[in-house]
């Protein structure tokens, strides 16, 4: 036995004699980096009861091989991250989801320092977030890309010919706002429309986004004055959606005519319809009705009251979209 364990020291000896110094430091780093991950997913595994997304062994090499202000010493969590956004959005927007956006644009170098910040973080510092760390990332990018958007054109001068469909202070004066003006996050750019489509529905496959990525406008889903985080990003969606079908231009039912108004949101765009047909697709309940109005209609019964729910599931109506509010989501200005 005794030979046995002299002969294991030597072979583990030689093995460190032989590998290459860099090889050593690698996995020497990747312990650093490990620790405070470890530590978050342990923090938010105890909140939530789910779950985070590991980090691939590949990815954790490939961070500390990086150098760069975030790693491995500067390692900043998905959650501390999204907080970074607090004041920004407590000091600008208020209950009702509205900004005060002439203050906003006098003190715009609080907004630019805020844009910057998706400039600068590291891929390799985002893959070792958990998975509702990195939605609650993309959400707070899409919204503050948004305010950044909307305030490099404020005081939004509207076009002749748009005020024949839209109100002046509508965002539908900014030409190319959604799908044509390019914002950096770690490095490579990208439109609104592909934060939401291509990121939040597709590649993370959750339709909830929906309530929470604000265009900016009256109809849309209204901005929080709090960032999203990872910890509490369920509760958050889940309050949103709700807060949205609570207004009547979201929902309405009209019991005597035996019409149910819904928000014409979800008809704006063909990958809203399928992201949503794809979760919430149900031959269960909702038979007489479209593929996408029962998938709407199955998303909206778990957000709704019970009275309501009730008449969704047992009466019988059409589904009619209302005009979607375009107005922007501005305080009066008698407030400013």
């Amino acid at each position: 036995m005794r030979n046995f364990c002299i002969y294991a020291v030597l072979l583990a000896t030689v093995v460190l004699m032989v590998a290459p110094a860099s090889a050593v430091s690698v996995l020497s780093d990747q312990n650093d980096v490990n620790k405070p991950v470890k530590l978050l997913q342990n923090s938010l595994a105890g909140h939530t009861g789910e779950s985070n997304e590991p980090a691939a062994s590949g990815e954790l090499l490939n961070a500390v091989e990086v150098e760069g202000p975030n790693t491995p010493a500067g390692y900043i969590g998905g959650d501390a991250f999204n907080l970074g956004f607090s004041n920004l959005l407590k000091n600008y927007v208020d209950a009702d989801g509205l900004v005060n956006y002439p203050k906003l644009r006098r003190f715009r170098g609080e907004l630019n320092t805020a844009v910057e910040k998706f400039t600068n973080i590291k891929p390799e510092v985002y893959m070792t977030w958990s998975r509702n760390e990195k939605i609650a990332f993309w959400i707070n990018a899409y919204n503050i890309c948004t305010l950044k958007g909307i305030i490099d054109n404020y005081p939004i001068v509207p076009s002749k010919f748009m005020l024949l469909f839209y109100p002046a202070n509508s965002v539908m004066h900014i030409q190319g706002l959604r799908d044509k003006t390019y914002f950096m996050v770690m490095g490579m750019q990208y439109t609104l429309d592909e934060i939401e489509r291509d990121i939040l529905l597709n590649k993370f496959e959750e339709p909830l986004t929906c309530f929470a990525v604000c265009y900016g406008t009256l109809g849309s889903a209204s901005l929080r004055s709090e960032p999203y985080i990872g910890k509490v990003l369920n509760e958050q969606l889940a309050e949103q959606t709700k807060d949205f079908f609570a207004h009547p231009g979201a929902f309405r039912i009209d019991q005597t005519g035996g019409i149910v108004h819904i928000s014409s949101i979800f008809k704006m765009y063909k990958w809203r319809e399928e992201s949503l047909v794809k979760k919430y697709g149900t031959n269960k309940l909702f038979r007489e009705h479209t593929d996408v109005d029962k998938a709407i209609l199955n998303l909206v019964k778990d957000y709704i009251s019970e009275q309501n729910e009730e008449f969704l599931t047992r009466r019988q109506y059409s589904v009619e979209y209302g005009k979607y509010n375009w107005q922007l989501n501005e305080q009066p200005q008698n407030n400013n």
